[in-house]
């Protein structure tokens, strides 16, 4: 029968330089979830794989924000896949583990700094827009 099997998607690559205000960058981006593979869902997901260590890698995050709230989680096995985090006027640099919160609204920007490790972007939306700051 398999009635819920469309709620099991194979995720999407995507070249980090097809998000909007973002530029191409040594990340493998795979979009888990969106309204292109789960019309009906109420979130958009995206895990970036990121491995820059020993790397310069420069900033690729254009500054900007979305009209819904958005949650960014920083993961490693290792605990140090680091980035540089922009909210508002403010810059921190975050080290994993770590979530950030980005609610509707406020610019923001994420860059890798170092490390290898997992970055997890959700969006609270699959019907969201997104602003140049």
């Amino acid at each position: 029968m398999q009635k819920y099997k469309k709620y099991i998607t194979k995720g999407i690559n995507e070249s980090l330089s097809k998000v909007p205000f973002h530029k191409k960058a040594p990340i493998k981006r795979i979009s888990m979830l969106s309204k292109k593979t789960i019309s009906e869902s109420k979130i958009h997901a995206a895990v970036h794989f990121v491995d820059v260590n020993n790397k310069k890698i420069s900033k690729y995050s254009i500054l900007h924000k979305h009209d819904v709230d958005e949650i960014n989680m920083i993961l490693s096995h290792d605990d140090k896949l680091v980035y540089e985090i922009q909210l508002g006027d403010e810059i921190y640099k975050v080290k994993s583990p770590a979530t950030i919160f980005i609610p509707k609204s406020l610019k923001h920007r994420a860059d890798v700094i170092s490390g290898r490790g997992i970055f997890v972007c959700l969006i609270m939306s699959n019907k969201y827009k997104t602003f140049k700051s």
